[in-house]
């Protein structure tokens, strides 16, 4: 009976701890999503000649994502799958205007995405100050290869 209450309570730990993961990821998520619909408005700001708002969006975008990228323990398939869901989300954006299928819904979606990462930014302001000499050569180097893809577009 002892044993069956201890693999019992083992399979419950094992069960919580994987939820837990499974919400960090959906955050992680959550925000590449989010991020990538912010950069891909930017990118649109890009290609109409707005350079600094792209440069604007994509350090909003970049600055809040990392900051959960940095504050979680994270397995490198899933910041894999983020930076996945990350350039998707940029494609879309993008896309939905080149197609002229920028409509009210996809703005909403942009609007709401800046509010996510400003919430972000605002939760994980601790994260970002103690961890951004670390990521801002990251940052900017993605900010700028991304340029670079908009230029050759």
């Amino acid at each position: 009976m002892r044993k069956i209450k201890s693999v019992f309570t083992t399979f419950l730990m094992l069960l919580f701890l994987s939820s837990i993961a499974k919400a960090q990821t959906n955050k992680l998520d959550n925000l590449a999503a989010c991020a990538g619909v912010v950069i891909g408005n930017g990118a649109v700001d890009f290609y109409l000649g707005d350079e600094k708002s792209f440069d604007v969006a994509a350090n909003i975008a970049y600055s809040a994502y990392l900051s959960e990228v940095f504050y979680g323990e994270y397995q490198q398939n899933d910041l894999q799958v983020a930076d996945q869901i990350l350039g998707g989300n940029v494609d879309k954006i993008i896309n939905a205007h080149n197609t002229e299928n920028f409509t009210s819904d996809v703005y909403e979606e942009v609007v709401s995405c800046y509010r996510a990462l400003a919430k972000q930014l605002m939760e994980g302001a601790e994260t970002i100050i103690n961890n951004q000499s670390k990521w801002n050569e990251l940052k900017n180097t993605s900010i700028e290869t991304l340029k670079r893809m908009l230029r050759a577009g």
